[in-house]
């Protein structure tokens, strides 16, 4: 769904040469995946987020969406774009008229546009509040409205950079609940950008660039079956994923959806 070949990028710089974030980067994301993209400050995450979207141009290579070449300042129809801070991508006074914005654009048919929204909003469980004010709503609410907005365009690919990074406790959980019921039910292709390893746990796989080449590629359960992480300042392992993997090999059938501690607790409890 998602294939990057020979991409280079720098970004401008007025004082030295500039230092490529990617030299000769290649990377291919099956359709329907739903991938967490890691690494340090700085290794490029953010910025291959938006090439892949068309935010950016790459210097030289290709980025290909569905088999088709995302051309020089091309900004993807194919991909839908989630901010860490969704105020910024609110335009509409009315969460309904939010939604519709991206339709309103493509010259959709208003009856056609009118069931888009329904759907998306019912999707995103945000029904209720869409004669709302957008900028009356809690960030998580807020983030909801923006992916009924990119799903009612029925976008192939999501790229959420750093979803949840506004969000208290119980908002993150529902964005991450969100993603993986929109992964499995709409069968989207997730890369899903993150510094923090529980909502990483959630994916499928794990990509995780360092200095602007790809260190690791593989399923969550290879990723974390790991002592350290692969060229990262982090280190060990949290102690959830350590306790959970000793539980397994003591003989504790512990399920791959065990994904926080809570979780860890009923399992235990009931077994």
């Amino acid at each position: 769904m998602i294939e990057v070949r020979d991409l280079t990028f720098s970004y401008p710089s007025l004082r030295s040469r500039p230092k490529p974030v990617f030299a000769g980067l290649n990377l291919s994301i099956p359709r329907g995946r739903y991938v967490a993209l890691m690494g340090p400050n700085g290794s490029g995450k953010t910025t291959l987020g938006k090439i892949i979207k068309g935010l950016l141009s790459p210097s030289s290579g290709q980025v290909f969406i569905d088999g088709q070449a995302l051309k020089p300042g091309e900004i993807s129809p194919q991909v839908g774009y989630v901010f860490s801070h969704p105020e910024n991508q609110i335009v509409s006074s009315v969460v309904e008229e939010d939604v519709a914005f991206g339709l309103e654009n493509m010259g959709m048919e208003p009856s056609i546009m009118a069931l888009r929204v329904g759907e998306s909003l019912r999707l995103v469980e945000m029904e209720q509040f869409r004669h709302h004010a957008p900028h009356l709503l809690s960030g998580g609410q807020q983030q909801k409205v923006v992916l009924a907005g990119i799903l009612a365009m029925e976008s192939e690919v999501l790229v959420l950079d750093e979803p949840t990074s506004m969000l208290d406790l119980k908002e993150r959980e529902e964005i991450l609940k969100l993603l993986q019921k929109v992964q499995g039910r709409e069968r989207k292709t997730i890369l899903h950008i993150t510094h923090s390893f529980e909502e990483a746990w959630r994916a499928q796989d794990v990509i995780y660039l360092n200095q602007g080449r790809v260190s690791f590629y593989g399923s969550v359960e290879d990723f974390f079956s790991q002592d350290r992480l692969p060229d990262s300042p982090w280190g060990e392992l949290p102690p959830l994923f350590r306790l959970i993997r000793g539980l397994r090999n003591l003989g504790h059938p512990i399920p791959s959806g065990v994904q926080s501690l809570e979780e860890l607790k009923k399992f235990l409890l009931q077994s």
